[in-house]
């Protein structure tokens, strides 16, 4: 898809486009000149091939701004309509669990039983039974705080009992209250105004209640969900990194029924969702850049349709983004720079920018090679021009491997954000799915039924099946928990929600979470045991929470404990977040973790790494602060992985001021590449400055090259040219040395290996490899040969008096070296010495025993 009209936007894309225009016009330049040179150097086709190489990194740098600005808005979106949907799938089971409450039952019942004008005395009970729902009605949201009233109605809309005293609604004519009598669903989910809540927008949880005899209606219940507080509290948690970005929650013809920015994008606008490939719109008169979601849904509940909404203006939609200080160190730098861990379409680029510059080298050392062969007619403007050539050449190789390097960057860095974005939403899942917990173990603990059987000291055998009833009935209602069980005021056992765990009835909760559950001072205490083995999950780990059961004298008489189902609730929170491709699969090799503080896994979603393992981290990741993250790249098992990871915060009062401290950590890891890789990559070429001659001295011209990472030199008058892509014909009874012959100018040459002279082993490479045609003068003959090199480098005019000629006393018979060029400096060879090969002896000793009249030519 065709984004060059988002150039504009983009910083990062407008500074290469500079760079490359100001080499185009050098390259204009260069090839101008190079037409007017002595040796016609025509460097057209490597402008060309440069030119058409730029469309490459030129587009995938465009994609990869507009991808990475898009990709932010879309998690933002999906984040903030799944969370939700979360959310409220608690909330359907909440209406239909509660709409079963014993006490707001008998309450109905009274009403239905009784007629109130007989007597003082029966009006009075009414008042206190309503005080005492009234109660109860505030212990259930000092719990579940997510609901700010509620309300109980007759089956004709006459309010019967609410918990908001402000709120004067008396008779109800909203159609949800017969929907509610109505429905075969298990809830009745309502957002628009309704009477119940002032006429303002609200989302209602509603279900009728019924008479257990014969399942008549009594009445209808309400949960008044606190929609607006939710979407503050979600929406400010994405922005906060990006106050740029705006996020509204649509309905689905396009309504704005939640914004992150209120005055900006109101309530009531309209944002109608469009089949919108660019993802651009208009809004109030500016351009913007937009993503609109549906959720993936929970469990099989997609709520009421609703659509999540991110949008930017687009002039800040692609600003460039610096690199954050968790980034800035040398394993990220050296990891990031590996061109082993490049995608295969950039590395391909390099190699194609790699492959121009290499022709293009091998023009300029021919060039150089040209000019020391024509005796009296250097030019040093020709030099000069090949200089520069050679310079713009690279500087241009350069602007792609900067391009390049910085896609690559830019890639590790979006990863890292994606992981450290991913590991706040696990943990914020974990955290608001264990509120839940917390919840659940105070309300059932004042269960009517449970607080009456346990008042007694001896529990008789039908209440003892009451209560496994009770349980059992919630258990199947909430099948996030494997166990449940009540124990008395001695912390032994004497109910349990599942029939195959009646052995433990009698038997004594030996940990000291039940004995702590036993003294709790008031409802809204719980307590939870550490993440242990246990024998009510099967001897696995898990939480168990607890809350102290109490009689109507106040006094503690036992507790409940729920046994929450770890294993494969945990593990699919972290397979929720873990990123996805469009088919829905999860990239290979990433895997997720919640571990503690000491590094011991709690959860896991790889088979390599076992619940109880301790993780050698970072300190930096161990003593994480509550809510915060971070992103690293470390080594693990031998591979280094992209780290997001993120410390648990809570959710709303829990963790933050219920008294419960247990700081878990999320962690989600992606896969660069094998440690090895980095380590056995090629190091970068050294840069070798040569020795330079005053105006009066007399200098030599010598070509230079590289065989196993160590640079030789010849004397440019002994070398014809360089080629490359040279196929090579074996020959028979051939020295060790000699790889085959190529043709050249209608002769055989054969060709030396360099690298075996070294005692490398190392096979000829046609697509790598250098072959310089070299001669020499024997016996009055010029013969010619080829040596097969890994590259050519450079073409110097250095001072005769830096070059050492072997003495006859040091120098071997059979040494093939005749000379040494000594530095300036030593750290200008990198405290080396270039030899330069003696081109007649390597002919004699290697080519001469094995020679054949087509090698020579007369002088």
């Amino acid at each position: 898809m065709q984004r060059s009209h988002l150039i504009s936007y983009m910083s990062d894309v407008q500074n290469f486009e500079k760079n490359m225009n100001n080499l185009s016009g050098k390259w204009d330049l260069l090839t101008l000149l190079g037409s007017m040179s002595n040796i016609g150097m025509d460097t057209s086709e490597t402008r060309k091939a440069f030119e058409d190489l730029l469309d490459e990194p030129l587009k995938r740098l465009i994609e990869e701004t507009f991808n990475k600005s898009l990709n932010e808005l879309e998690s933002k979106a999906q984040t903030a309509i799944d969370i939700l949907i979360r959310n409220l799938f608690e909330r359907t089971a909440d209406i239909g669990f509660l709409a079963t409450d014993d006490d707001i039952r008998d309450y109905l019942l009274f009403l239905h039983s009784t007629d109130m004008s007989a007597s003082d005395e029966k009006r009075e009970i009414k008042i206190k039974k309503k005080e005492a729902l009234t109660e109860r009605f505030a212990e259930y949201v000092s719990k579940y705080s997510v609901y700010e009233n509620i309300i109980l109605l007759d089956t004709k809309g006459k309010v019967l009992v609410q918990l908001d005293h402000s709120n004067p609604i008396t008779v109800s004519k909203d159609p949800l209250l017969q929907e509610s009598l109505r429905t075969y669903q298990g809830y009745v989910e309502t957002y628009r105004a309704s009477d119940l809540t002032h006429h303002k927008p609200s989302l209602i949880y509603s279900y009728r209640v019924c008479n257990p005899k014969n399942d008549e209606p009594l009445g209808v219940l309400c949960l008044i969900f606190r929609f607006e507080n939710e979407l503050k509290s979600i929406f400010h948690k994405l922005t906060r990194d990006n106050p740029y970005i705006a996020l509204e929650l649509l309905s689905p013809y396009g309504e704005v029924i939640a914004s992150s920015s209120a005055h900006h994008v109101p309530i009531g606008s309209n944002l109608p969702p469009r089949n919108n490939e660019d993802h651009q719109t208009y809004y109030t008169g500016f351009e913007y850049l937009y993503k609109a979601v549906k959720t993936t849904g929970y469990q099989g509940y997609n709520g009421s349709g609703w659509i999540g909404h991110a949008m930017v203006p687009l002039h800040l939609a692609f600003r460039s983004s610096s690199r954050s200080s968790f980034l800035k160190n040398d394993l990220f730098d050296r990891v990031a720079n590996a061109k082993t861990y490049y995608p295969q379409e950039l590395q391909d680029i390099l190699d194609k920018a790699k492959k121009i510059q290499s022709e293009l080298d091998i023009t300029v050392w021919n060039g150089n090679v040209q000019i020391a062969n024509s005796v009296g007619h250097e030019s040093p403007f020709t030099k000069a021009l090949l200089s520069e050539i050679s310079k713009t050449g690279e500087e241009t190789k350069r602007v792609f491997d900067h391009t390049v390097a910085n896609l690559n960057t830019a890639m590790l860095i979006q990863y890292l954000e994606d992981l450290k974005f991913q590991s706040s939403l696990a943990i914020d899942i974990m955290d608001r799915n264990l509120y839940e917990r917390a919840n659940d173990c105070r309300w059932w603990a004042l269960t009517t039924t449970f607080r009456e059987c346990l008042s007694n000291i001896n529990v008789s055998e039908e209440n003892r099946e009451k209560m496994n009833t009770i349980l059992g009935y919630i258990n199947g209602l909430y099948t996030v928990y494997s166990a449940m069980f009540i124990y008395d005021r001695e912390g032994t056992i004497i109910a349990v929600s599942n029939p195959g765990d009646n052995a433990v009835i009698g038997k004594k909760v030996g940990y000291s979470w039940a004995l702590e559950t036993l003294e709790l001072k008031t409802t809204q205490e719980y307590v939870v045991s550490a993440f242990e083995s246990s024998p009510y999950y099967s001897n696995r780990s898990t939480y168990i929470y607890n809350a102290c059961i109490r009689n109507f004298n106040e006094e503690n008489v036992g507790g409940i404990g729920i046994v929450f189902d770890a294993e494969s609730q945990f593990e699919a929170m972290l397979h929720d977040t873990l990123p996805k491709d469009d088919n829905h699969v999860i990239p290979e090799g990433m895997f997720a973790l919640f571990i503690d503080r000491s590094g011991r896994v709690i959860s896991t979603t790889t088979a390599t790494i076992k619940v109880g393992e301790i993780l050698h981290l970072p300190v930096s990741i161990l003593e994480l602060t509550p809510g915060q993250s971070d992103a690293q790249i470390l080594p693990y098992n031998g591979t280094y992985y992209t780290l997001g990871a993120t410390c648990s915060n809570g959710y709303r009062e829990y963790k933050q001021s219920d008294g419960y401290d247990n700081d878990i950590i999320a962690l989600l890891y992606r896969p660069i590449g094998e440690i090895q890789a980095i380590e056995s990559e090629a190091p970068t070429q050294r840069v070798y400055t040569y020795p330079k001659a005053n105006g009066t001295e007399e200098t030599s011209e010598i070509s230079t090259f590289f065989v196993g990472g160590s640079l030789f030199a010849i004397e440019s008058k002994n070398v014809v040219c360089s080629l490359v892509h040279q196929e090579l014909t074996s020959i028979l009874h051939a020295s060790e040395y000699n790889l085959g012959v190529i043709s050249y100018e209608k002769r055989m040459v054969s060709v030396i290996s360099l690298a075996k002279l070294l005692g490398m082993e190392k096979k000829y490479d046609k697509e790598r490899d250098t072959i310089i045609l070299v001669k020499a003068v024997i016996e009055r003959q010029v013969v010619y040969l080829g040596l097969a090199v890994d590259a050519i480098y450079s073409s110097p005019e250095i001072p005769i008096r830096s070059i050492s000629h072997y003495s006859n006393i040091l120098k071997n018979e059979n040494s093939l070296t005749k000379a040494v060029i000594i530095p300036d400096r030593a750290e200008d060879f990198g405290n080396e010495m270039i030899s330069i090969l003696d081109i007649p002896k390597i002919y004699l000793q290697l080519i001469q025993p094995y020679s054949h009249p087509m090698h020579k030519v007369m002088a």
